[in-house]
């Protein structure tokens, strides 16, 4: 083996020749770290999971919890990394030369879907009306203000399909479903990309068959594509998002070459660099769409584009074209954001949501500090008191689920005074957290242990109701006998019971944690799976029950395609 040899196999191992068990198990430095690191998050998880020991342990007692799980998770990363790197999806060239002109696949990806939804639809019909989406619909109808309390741009979405099948149908019941089946559409061609992705680069048809059965077979997807809420669509929005981003090196090498093909005829140069800017179009588009769908959507984009912009840079990318289509195209949606919340909203009357709405976590603090004896001072509580009887929060407080209190404020308490005041509350938790680092941190793992604790089992889906509104809607069958739909209550809720003992909200988590990891441990770009981490992220910060599956749709629903990009072969 010559010294080139010796060099090149160095750097894929981290060791020379002789020391196989060194390279195919530990790796190099940035390998073992990568490991480390997210060996690191594993054992915080788990440990922190269980709380109430935590509470109860000494400082040495956990270190020496923490330090067993932390090098417990190592290994079952080692062995889960190795196991990818000897068996990862193969990419087959000529099957995919075969495929390329197969565009009718797309089509049959997602008109499976639809049809494999359309028994709910049919035996729920018009669709799952949540008492968020009726408040949706007033609004869609003027019979209540406006609000940006649910994302108005959603409620406008609903009105456009809505209106349009009033005028059609003249019922209301018919413009909820002509709502519904255009976001069975949608989604339905959302999710037929994804395979359609894989089928192109061609994939073995064992995965193009777990796509499939994922997309179309599990009946949460069913069900999530008849529900009239925001967390639909915006899932769907998210993973377009994502498949742009894993998109974007393509793109980038098919523009570095566009630089040499002056011989090219002009409108030849010009159409290509026309298809070339079309995923900074997209990934401007969808963009946007994430930062109004959800409220927090802002915080995933903006913490995906910060990633980006700081990835280019450290590439040293700052001069490239490409980087500077970037830029412009961030800036323009985070100045579109802006306009929209502000001039836009305001010249439509659109109210914001009220000033608990989006103070969740430090609320919780605060009340955890107090319930649990905490520290405070006296011009503390007498601020405190200001916003809130502090005396009967006790009974209130949950801290679980956080919308006990918050109405709890809203009826006894006084939001403008923490409007008014907000630096001064900030300060007064900022304080109070140093005293009693304890119980805000017992407020943090309680409030949202769901999404990233391995076993905390939560309903995917309630039985199906219409929620009582005053449209008038009911479920009004329009195929199978009642008795099948009985079989299908039945049907659904033995599959939760079923979901809930193999998989959980955490579980996703750690699966995107682990793509994440390995993408980084094979050096690949690690920006697709920013998003997810920003979702994530929000949730410990503002989530208001500590384990919903709606909250994480979105990140479950990319799961086929983050792992498969993540085990597929350069």
């Amino acid at each position: 083996m010559t010294a080139e040899e010796i060099r090149k196999k160095k750097q894929q191992t981290g060791c020379g020749p002789r020391a196989s068990f060194c390279g195919k198990w530990l790796g190099t430095r940035r390998q073992i770290a990568v490991k480390a690191l997210f060996g690191l998050l594993y054992a915080l998880f788990i440990v922190l999971g269980d709380f109430d020991r935590v509470l109860v342990q000494t400082g040495a007692q956990i270190a020496g919890r923490l330090a067993g799980w932390w090098l417990l998770a190592f290994l079952v990363l080692s062995v889960l990394f190795f196991a990818l790197s000897r068996c990862r999806i193969s990419k087959n060239a000529e099957r995919q030369e075969k495929r390329a002109h197969r565009k009718y696949m797309y089509f049959v990806f997602a008109g499976i879907c639809f049809l494999c939804w359309l028994p709910y639809f049919l035996i729920y019909f018009p669709g799952w009306v949540s008492n968020d989406s009726v408040w949706q619909l007033e609004q869609v109808c003027g019979w209540v203000e406006p609000s940006n309390h649910h994302p108005f741009f959603h409620t406008m979405i609903i009105k456009c399909f809505f209106m349009t099948g009033f005028r059609l149908f003249g019922t209301y019941t018919g413009a909820v479903a002509t709502f519904v089946a255009a976001q069975m559409i949608f989604m339905a061609c959302v999710y037929g990309l994804v395979i359609y992705d894989f089928y192109k680069k061609g994939v073995h048809g064992f995965w193009l068959a777990f796509g499939l059965l994922f997309y179309a077979g599990l009946p949460m997807n069913g069900l999530y594509a008849t529900y009239m809420g925001k967390d639909t669509i915006f899932a769907g929005v998210l993973l377009l998002y994502v498949r742009e981003i894993f998109l974007f090196p393509e793109k980038e090498k098919q523009e570095g070459g566009l630089a040499g093909e002056d011989h090219a005829p002009f409108l030849k140069k010009a159409w290509r660099r026309l298809s070339a800017d079309k995923t900074y179009i997209r990934l401007t588009l969808y963009g946007f769409l994430v930062c109004v769908l959800r409220s927090n959507g802002i915080l995933v984009y903006a913490g995906t584009a910060v990633c980006m912009i700081f990835a280019g840079l450290i590439h040293r990318q700052a001069q490239s074209p490409h980087f500077r289509k970037l830029l412009i195209g961030s800036a323009a949606v985070l100045g579109c954001y802006l306009i929209y919340h502000g001039p836009v909203l305001s010249a439509m009357h659109v109210t914001g949501p009220d000033t608990i709405e989006g103070l969740t976590m430090p609320t919780q603090h605060i009340i955890s500090a107090y319930v649990n004896g905490g520290e405070f001072t006296e011009e503390e509580l007498a601020l405190l008191n200001q916003a809130v009887p502090m005396d009967n929060i006790a009974s209130y407080y949950n801290p679980y689920y956080f919308d006990i209190v918050k109405e709890y404020i809203r009826a006894e308490g006084n939001q403008q005074v923490i409007a008014d005041n907000k630096g001064a509350f900030f300060k007064a938790w900022l304080m109070i957290g140093l005293r009693n680092p304890v119980q805000y941190l017992d407020a943090e793992v309680r409030q949202t242990c769901g999404y990233w604790m391995f076993d905390i089992d939560e309903p995917v889906y309630e039985q199906y109701r219409m929620a009582e509104n005053p449209f008038g809607l009911t479920v009004e069958r329009k195929a199978f006998s009642y008795d099948f739909g009985l079989w299908m209550d039945d049907f659904l809720m033995k599959f939760q019971d079923f979901y809930n003992r193999v998989w959980s909200l955490g579980l996703t988590t750690w699966t995107v944690f682990a793509c994440m990891a390995y993408a980084l441990y094979r050096r690949r770009s690690c920006l697709p799976y920013v998003p997810y981490v920003m979702l994530f992220v929000s949730l410990l910060l503002a989530t208001p029950v500590h384990a919903e599956f709606r909250y994480t749709y979105g990140m479950f629903v990319a799961l086929p395609l983050l792992i498969g990009m993540a085990a597929a072969r350069e």
